[in-house]
């Protein structure tokens, strides 16, 4: 009786062990980290002041590339390989954390609280109207990092185009890791927030800029 239970015990033991091997690598795997792009910081001095001139500015539509609009962090550069991040990941849609950080860039550079996400739920007509599209939004750890955008904006009740660009910027990430990169592309985010806001000055005030 005794031998006959041994193989009965040994199997158990095997089936123990082969169980904790496997915590053990679920366990080990590294936790998923989220990331999101930060707008400027809000000491950030503004370009121009356009409270007292009442003037209300719709962000939106902004669209960006499907392959980038995703969940996991995407990077890439120079060749047609691009590689999903296995473990860090945006908190939200990339599309979504663009127009909001965009939104509170330009209000912040513009000196107004008088912007807006569009569409809109607050009645009332817009003086401008900012439409971004992205067409190249990449970087690498450790590399280059892209961003590459059409927009225009839409002024006199979204009747007439004011103002067309592109903006091509481009700036080395140093950093080895995904939060240094999260924070190159939003520095991207800031300048063309940068660009965007001028534009809107060089309108409302061309005395001062000509």
């Amino acid at each position: 009786m005794r031998r006959a239970s041994t193989p009965l015990a040994l199997w158990s033991l095997l089936l123990l062990a082969f169980v904790a091997l496997g915590g053990c690598r679920l366990g080990s795997e590294p936790p998923i980290r989220l990331y999101v792009l930060t707008p400027l910081a809000p000491h950030t001095p503004a370009l121009a002041t356009l409270s007292a001139r009442r003037v209300v500015i719709g962000v939106g539509p902004v669209t960006v590339p499907r392959y980038v609009d995703r969940l996991p962090i995407v990077t890439g550069h120079a060749g047609p390989e691009l590689q999903p991040a296995a473990y860090a990941q945006w908190a939200e849609p990339l599309r979504d954390s663009l127009v909001r950080v965009l939104a509170e860039n330009v209000s912040l550079l513009l000196g107004t609280e008088r912007v807006v996400l569009f569409p809109s739920k607050s009645p009332g007509a817009l003086d401008y109207q900012v439409i971004v599209e992205v067409t190249h939004f990449l970087g690498e750890i450790g590399g280059e990092t892209g961003l590459v955008a059409l927009w225009s904006l839409v002024g006199k009740q979204g009747k007439e185009v004011v103002a067309r660009q592109k903006s091509s910027l481009r700036v080395s990430n140093t950093g080895r890791d995904y939060e240094a990169l999260a924070a190159t592309m939003s520095q991207l985010v800031a300048t063309l927030s940068r660009e965007i806001a001028a534009a809107i000055i060089a309108l409302e005030l061309p005395a001062s800029h000509p």
